[in-house]
């Protein structure tokens, strides 16, 4: 038994003995390696670019430009002095007349039943004032008289009354207004039926964006729409040329004359044109994109590179036109704007 015992103990004392000494040969690799501090990166800084303009001197021009009507500066409007009912309007919105072409009529039955019934009781007077005149003057002769002169006035109004119940064209022209007033309708005193427009005295009606630019006798690039045909006319008539109480119209529009030009065909009224307008025109003098002007409240500036370094640059400007702007202070030719 204690020699069981004592073997027992003397192998746990080996192992252990084993234990210890693998732990003192391997500790050191057992326990976590200590990190190698990293070297810092290198920093390398790139020079910053920036993309740039010379300044130069160059040409700037600013256009008024849009589209306008072809309107006529004649025309007359149609309407009956008295009221009555209409019989026919013969003409159409767009239809060319002559002169003394009907356009509209009223209903003359009632008046021609009048005329036929004057007609016979102006004859009868006068036959009584022949009879009454056969021996010579006498108060019944005058009495005779009296009494035809009254009936044939009589019938002169309804003869003028049956005139005044028709609508002629006084001129050679193009329809521009037809009532849609239908026969048997009643008309009214001075109600206008009919608007006839002279061709022949054809103007472009232009409503302008910058109307305080444009004067009497500018000149005037005109290209008809949907055509290759461009000619030149002139400012005839601006808002400033008419009276307070001018139309809406002609106190918003300017109006173009183009007699001189050599056209192979009238233009119709109502059709459009482009219209150009040569405003200013400056020469030698420094233009920028109006793109690169910077704006806050009432200051302009641009950004300038100085010495590799851009920098905000007060400046004036001129005219404009839109994408182009004038500078008429603050830079110098060949200095270096930046973009």
């Amino acid at each position: 038994m204690k020699t069981k015992q004592a073997k027992l103990l003397k192998s746990v004392s080996c192992g252990a003995l084993s234990v210890f000494a693998f732990l003192n040969l391997t500790g050191c690799y057992l326990l976590p390696q200590e990190e190698q501090p990293l070297s810092a990166p290198e920093l390398t800084v790139e020079a910053l670019t920036y993309d740039t303009q010379e300044v130069e001197l160059s040409t700037i021009e600013r256009w008024e430009t849009g589209t306008g009507t072809f309107v006529s500066r004649y025309s007359e409007s149609y309407a009956f002095e008295d009221t009555g009912i209409l019989k026919e309007i013969y003409v159409k919105s767009g239809q060319t007349v002559k002169q003394g072409d009907i356009l509209a009529e009223l209903d003359t039955e009632a008046i021609d039943e009048q005329i036929e019934y004057q007609e016979y009781v102006t004859e009868k007077a006068r036959l009584n004032y022949l009879n009454a005149s056969q021996n010579g003057w006498s108060y019944n002769s005058q009495i005779a008289k009296l009494d035809y002169d009254y009936q044939n006035g009589i019938l002169e109004d309804l003869y003028a009354q049956k005139t005044q119940s028709a609508l002629y064209a006084g001129f050679d022209g193009i329809v521009t207004y037809a009532s849609s007033t239908a026969p048997g309708d009643a008309v009214a005193e001075g109600k206008v039926l009919v608007s006839i427009a002279d061709q022949t005295k054809l103007e472009l009606q232009y409503e302008p964006a910058n109307l305080k630019d444009l004067y009497i006798g500018m000149e005037v690039s005109i290209l008809l729409r949907n055509s290759d045909v461009h000619f030149t006319g002139t400012i005839t008539q601006t808002p400033a040329d008419v009276p307070a109480d001018a139309g809406e119209e002609d106190q918003n529009c300017v109006y173009i004359s183009f007699e001189d030009a050599d056209l192979e065909e009238i233009p119709a009224i109502g059709s459009s044109a482009y219209v150009e307008v040569l405003l200013e025109r400056k020469e030698n003098v420094i233009v920028i994109s109006a793109k690169n002007l910077y704006s806050t409240n009432d200051r302009y500036y641009v950004r300038v590179l100085v010495n590799e370094i851009p920098e905000e640059r007060d400046v004036t400007v001129g005219i404009s036109n839109g994408t182009e702007i004038e500078i008429t202070g603050g830079l110098e030719v060949g200095e270096k704007l930046v973009v």
